[in-house]
């Protein structure tokens, strides 16, 4: 079976990057730096009618932590609802209390409001106190899937864990490495934890080429690179 390459696009242009490079999915966000928020509406209904590939929406506020004021959280209700309404097929959000468990009773509403969506808990799962325990009560309440690097830093340092909680809960629900993955250990990461599905941002720099700029200033940031997909999507098929 192909393994299903998910890429987090932060901007159009990364969304391109990815469908050209041969990415099976987009996850659709803003804001790299603060690890992903979600994007505007223009962001959204240019996606929308502009890729052949399908979208989940980061639903995410701001950057930061993931417990929610009340505010914080209907901002998430109504951002839900505006991707549905716009035909998005996905979702990707998560939510902590203070204890590091999983909010359960705010991650079953946002689940209703899903109707129709495939729902992924994305890293706010790393930073869970016990992630057993956690992707116990994921797989009850209904998410389709899990972005993780194991509880770590990244995925080469978490496989470990990605491997145990695939052996022990990858039929119930899919396990999605992500964080840290390139060309060199997408092949690797699959294999070791026996996912057949991943994550990768693919990132790389990007310069201005405004004419005129000033030296204390940066102008440049990072987007997708279509050369870096198109090299994790040939390391994902070779065999090994």
């Amino acid at each position: 079976m192909n393994t299903i390459l998910e890429i987090a696009a932060n901007s159009f242009r990364s969304c391109i990057a990815a469908q050209d490079g041969g990415a099976d999915r987009i996850e659709l966000f803003e804001n790299l730096p603060e690890g992903g928020c979600t994007p505007s509406y223009g962001m959204l209904s240019l996606v929308k009618e502009r890729m052949s590939i399908p979208a989940y929406v980061m639903i995410r506020p701001r950057g930061g932590d993931f417990i929610y004021s009340a505010e914080e959280f209907e901002i998430m209700r109504r951002d839900i609802d505006m991707c549905r309404q716009l035909g998005f097929p996905g979702a990707v959000f998560g939510i902590l209390d203070r204890q590091g468990r999983i909010d359960t009773a705010r991650c079953k509403e946002l689940l209703s409001l899903c109707k129709g969506m495939k729902v992924t808990f994305h890293r706010a799962f790393d930073r869970a106190e016990n992630l057993h325990e956690s992707l116990r009560q994921l797989i009850d309440m209904g998410f389709d899937r899990v972005l993780t690097s194991g509880g770590e830093a990244n995925v080469d340092k978490g496989k470990e864990m990605i491997r145990a909680l695939q052996q022990e809960y990858g039929k119930h629900i899919t396990i999605m490495p992500g964080c840290g993955v390139t060309a060199a250990n997408a092949r690797m990461i699959v294999d070791y934890c026996g996912v057949q599905e991943i994550h990768a941002t693919a990132k790389g720099k990007v310069s201005s080429d405004a004419s005129y700029t000033k030296p204390h200033f940066t102008d440049e940031w990072q987007e997708s690179s279509t050369t870096e997909i198109r090299a994790i999507r040939r390391a994902l098929s070779e065999s090994v």
